[in-house]
């Protein structure tokens, strides 16, 4: 007897078919139709789910990203359903690109950022902070490389201090600031912009019961590569300071400022902003600077490391013209 024909398995069929339909494709020859207007024609060499590869007579490996193919044109034989040369045509249309999120959140940013610092000795302190901030870029219709941004930013901080001295317990107040600053920046120029910052807030152990500024001013973008970000910024800036030893502030102040975003890594980005207001007659000035590392953990956590400095030349009665702060924080970016 004759040994019985092995049945072929059902994965075997599978890849067989698999194989017929890809050396089909690969035998097509095509023109496609650019989203920017050209048009390519050559035979499918090669296809996957992100590009697709001609080979024509002036390009023997074509590389055309799927994303830019508004329409593809199967040039087929007369009278027959398989690939040829140069007779009818069958449109089809591409695979359509991912999608995109909205156009009301495309341009917009924000982060969250919340953080405990704790302290157990002869005394015990508990400081609460957050932060918010939220930002909103659109690039121009006629020129993608200038945009205009808005940058929203608040922070406030509370916190208590205990303290037992001879079984007496006394609890003072070690931090109650709150401050927020919303600025704008249109650029004009690949390199120029001016922009406007206002901004209000208190810090009652500053003794300083509210403070408003507001002022115009211009920028420039010193660097702009995709890891290191620089910018530089002169301008005017009103202040008011009103101080619970009833001394105020009512004053016009110049103002000098830079920023920096540096990505040190993929998963770690550190920031610097310094801020110089001299008096228009440069016989007094204040100062603030910031420091942070930020690195992400893990997705959208991000771990926060913050130093921060103010100072002024002037400040309320009793009050330290220097403050210098340093803390920590847990961020989520969206």
């Amino acid at each position: 007897m004759f040994p019985r024909p092995r049945t072929l398995s059902f994965l075997s069929i599978v890849l067989l078919l698999l194989g017929a339909r890809l050396g089909t494709a690969h035998a097509q020859n095509v023109i496609l139709y650019l989203k920017t207007g050209d048009k390519v024609g050559g035979r499918i060499i090669e296809e996957n789910t992100n590009r697709l590869v001609l080979s024509n007579s002036w390009a023997s490996a074509l590389s055309v990203p799927l994303a830019q193919i508004a329409q593809r044109e199967i040039l087929v034989a007369t009278g027959t359903n398989q690939p040829g040369g140069t007779n009818a045509l069958v449109a089809l249309k591409a695979p359509e690109p991912p999608a995109t999120p909205p156009p009301l959140f495309k341009y917009w940013k924000g982060e969250a950022e919340i953080g405990l610092d704790l302290i157990y000795s002869s005394s015990e302190q508990k400081t609460y902070r957050g932060r918010f901030k939220l930002s909103y870029e659109h690039p121009y219709a006629s020129n993608s490389t200038n945009f205009f941004r808005n940058f929203l930013d608040y922070d406030l901080s509370y916190g208590k201090t205990i303290q037992t001295v001879e079984g007496v317990k006394t609890t003072t107040t070690s931090s109650d600031r709150m401050s927020g600053s919303d600025k704008t920046t249109v650029d004009f120029d690949r390199r120029w912009y001016t922009y406007n910052l206002a901004g209000m807030g208190f810090d009652r152990i500053r003794s300083i019961d509210f403070s408003a500024e507001e002022g115009p001013g211009v920028g420039y973008h010193l660097f702009t590569t995709t890891n290191l970000t620089m910018n530089v910024e002169s301008g005017a800036n009103y202040q008011i300071q009103y101080n619970t030893d009833n001394t105020h502030t009512r004053d016009f102040f110049l103002r000098g400022a830079e920023d920096i975003t540096w990505k040190l890594s993929p998963r770690t980005t550190f920031t610097h902003k310094l801020e110089f207001f001299p008096r228009v007659n440069f016989a007094e000035f204040r100062i603030r600077t910031e420091a942070t590392v930020s690195y992400n953990l893990w997705r959208f956590v991000y771990w926060n490391f913050t130093v921060r400095d103010s100072y002024d030349t002037t400040p309320a009665a009793k009050v330290q013209g220097n403050e210098f702060e340093v803390h920590s924080a847990l961020g989520a970016k969206f």
